[in-house]
C-alpha cells in the first residue's frame, strides 16, 4: 500500500483529507503532520509516496517544505493545496515539479481525479521499478551462468560491473542424487537465501546442482563458518524437502574473471559420496570432513588389497578414492608410528610403480624419499606423483571406457527428451555410476549432468528457431515436465526468455527463407 503524509497546521483539514481518503477507499496509509518543520523531520527517518501539503504554515510553509523534501527523495510525488489561488504559488510549484495544486475547500471530484491520477503514475513506476529489476536480476544470473562455465566476458554486461563483487570469498556446490530442481517448487532460491543470513548470489547449474556465492566484503572481518553454514542447508533441506543434499565448500578468495576454475575444483568432491554415503560435507581445502566413524570397517591389508585391484584394473577413481581413505585414516591419529605409516604407503608406491614396469632404481629412490618425509603431505605427494604416472601410461589403454563415453553420449543425444539420470545411462553400459561419472568428466571435460542440459538446450534453441511449437511442447520435447523450470533454465543459458527468443531469431529466420 502507498502511504500519504499530509501537512496543514488546521487539524479540520488534516481529518478532512484523512476522511475524504477513507471514503474514497483510496489504496492510502495516511501520516499527518501539523506543521512543515515536523514534516520534514518526518521525511529526514521515513519514507512516503505522496505529500499532501498546505502552503501556508507556520514555521516552514509548503513551498519551502516542498523543495527541501525533493532534494531527499526526488521521487516523492508532491500535491500542494491552498486557499490562496495566487499565481506565484502556481508558477513556484510548477518550478519545483509538483504534480498537481488544488484549492481549498477541496473540490470532492477533482480531489479524485488528482489522487487517482498520481496513484496510476506511483503504480506503473513501480511496476517498472520492478520490471527493471527483474531484468537486472536475469541479466546478472546469465552472466554468473556464462562465466563459470568458462566463457569470457560476455557483451551483456557492460553497465552491470556495478552488480558484481570484485572478488567472492567463498563458494557452495549444492548437489542432489535426482532431479531436484526441475521438482522443486520455485520459491527454493528465496527459502535458501532465508537460511544463510548474509549477502550471496544464487544460481541454478542444472537440474542436480547450484551454487552459492559469497561476495566479499570489504573491510569487514568475516567471521563466517562455511562448515557450520554447509551443515545448516543441509539439515533444513533434509527437513523441508525430506531428502538429501551434499554441500561442497569452498573458500578463498575467486575473482570474478576467474569463476570458471570454481566448478572443476569442487565437482570431484561430489564423488566422494559414492564411498561415504553418511557424509554430505566436503570441503576443497580439507578434501574430506571425515570423523573417525566415517571410515569403512576394513583393515589396512584390505585397503592395500583393494588398491592393488584398482591398479589391476586400471580404475584410477576408486585407486584415488581408496588412497585419500587411507591417507584421512592417519592423518588425524597419532597412535601408528611413523615407521608403520611409511612402510604402508611405500608398499602402495611400490604396487603403482611396479605396475608400470619402473626401474628398481627410480621405485627404490621413490621409497627412499617416503621413508625421508617429514610429514604425510610429502609422502601423499609422492603417491600423487606415483597415480599421474600410472594415469600417463594408461592414457592410450582404455578404448571401452572411450567407447562407453560415446555410446552414452549418443543415448543422450538420441533420448534427450526422456528422463535421464546417472544410474539409467551407467547400467546401459554397465558400468558402476561413479565410474560413468569420473570417465564421462576426465573424457569430456564435462559432467553428465551439465552435457544433458546442454543437449536439451541446443534442442530447445534449434526448436524455437525452426519450428512453430507451443514454447510448453517444446519443454516436453526436449525433456523438462515443469516449465516453469524449463524457461528458467533457458534464461539463464541464453540470456533470454523462451518466448523473447523465438520473437527474436524466428522472425530473422522466416525473413531469410523468404
Amino acid at each position: 500500500m502507498l502511504t500519504i503524509l499530509v501537512v496543514d497546521d488546521h487539524q479540520d483539514e488534516r481529518e478532512g483529507i484523512a476522511f475524504l481518503i477513507e471514503e474514497l477507499a483510496l489504496p492510502l496509509q495516511v501520516e499527518t503532520a501539523d506543521n512543515g518543520r515536523k514534516a520534514l523531520e518526518y521525511l529526514q527517518e521515513h519514507s512516503v509516496d505522496i505529500l499532501f501539503t498546505d502552503v501556508r504554515m507556520p514555521q516552514m510553509d509548503g513551498l519551502e517544505l516542498t523543495r527541501q523534501v525533493l532534494e531527499l527523495h526526488p521521487e516523492l510525488k508532491v500535491i500542494l493545496f491552498s486557499g490562496f489561488a495566487e499565481f506565484e504559488y502556481a508558477k513556484t510549484a510548477i518550478a519545483l515539479g509538483v504534480s498537481d495544486y488544488l484549492l481549498k475547500p477541496v473540490n470532492v471530484e477533482a480531489f479524485q481525479a488528482t489522487m487517482n491520477k498520481v496513484i496510476a503514475e506511483l503504480t506503473d513506476r513501480q511496476q517498472q521499478d520492478v520490471q527493471s529489476l527483474m531484468k537486472q536480476a536475469y541479466a546478472k544470473k546469465h552472466i554468473l551462468f556464462t562465466l563459470i562455465n568458462g566463457a569470457q566476458e560476455p557483451p551483456s554486461m557492460q553497465g552491470l560491473w556495478h552488480d558484481f563483487p570484485t572478488y567472492y570469498e567463498g563458494v557452495l556446490l549444492i548437489e542432489f542424487e535426482k532431479d531436484f530442481f526441475e521438482n522443486a517448487d520455485m520459491e527454493f532460491e528465496e527459502y535458501l537465501l532465508s537460511l544463510i543470513g548474509t549477502p550471496a548470489d544464487y544460481l541454478n547449474l542444472n537440474v542436480c546442482q547450484s551454487l552459492l556465492l559469497f561476495p566479499e566484503r570489504k573491510g569487514v572481518h568475516s567471521s563466517l563458518s562455511y562448515q557450520e553454514l554447509a551443515i545448516q542447508i543441509h539439515d533444513s533441506i533434509l527437513f523441508k524437502y525430506r531428502v538429501n543434499c551434499y554441500i561442497g565448500i569452498r573458500k578463498g578468495l575467486t575473482a570474478i574473471h576467474d569463476l570458471a576454475g570454481v566448478l572443476p575444483e569442487l565437482e570431484p568432491l561430489m564423488e566422494y559420496r559414492f564411498f561415504l554415503p553418511d557424509t554430505f560435507i566436503f570441503d576443497v581445502k580439507n578434501e574430506m570432513m571425515l570423523s573417525e566413524q566415517d571410515f569403512p570397517d576394513l583393515s589396512d591389508n584390505q585397503l592395500i588389497e583393494q588398491i592393488r585391484g584398482n591398479i589391476r584394473e586400471r580404475d584410477l577413481f576408486n585407486l584415488k578414492a581408496n588412497i585419500e581413505l587411507l591417507y584421512q585414516k592417519y592423518v588425524r591419529q597419532v597412535q601408528f608410528s611413523q615407521l608403520y605409516v611409511k612402510h604402508t604407503f611405500s608398499t602402495v608406491y611400490q604396487s603403482i610403480m611396479s605396475f608400470i614396469n619402473a626401474s628398481e632404481r627410480e621405485i627404490n629412490l621413490g621409497i627412499e624419499q617416503i621413508y625421508k618425509a617429514e610429514d604425510l603431505r610429502n609422502i601423499k605427494h609422492m603417491i600423487r606423483e606415483g597415480i599421474a604416472k600410472l594415469e600417463q601410461s594408461t592414457g592410450n589403454l582404455e578404448p571401452a571406457p572411450n567407447r562407453d563415453i560415446v555410446a552414452t553420449k549418443q543415448y543422450i543425444e538420441e533420448n534427450y527428451a526422456e528422463d535421464l539420470n546417472l544410474e539409467l545411462l551407467a547400467a546401459r553400459v554397465y558400468l558402476s555410476p561413479h565410474y560413468l561419472s569420473s570417465m564421462f568428466k576426465k573424457t569430456t571435460g564435462c559432467g553428465i549432468n551439465k552435457y544433458i542440459k546442454n543437449v536439451r538446450m541446443q534442442k530447445a534453441k534449434d526448436m524455437l528457431t525452426h519450428t512453430h511449437l507451443k514454447i510448453a511442447d517444446v519443454c516436453n520435447a526436449v525433456g523438462y515436465r515443469n516449465l516453469s523450470y524449463f524457461c528458467q533454465n533457458f534464461r539463464d543459458f541464453y540470456g533470454q526468455t523462451p518466448e523473447k527468443f523465438r520473437q527474436y531469431n524466428q522472425s530473422g529466420y522466416e525473413a531469410a527463407g523468404e
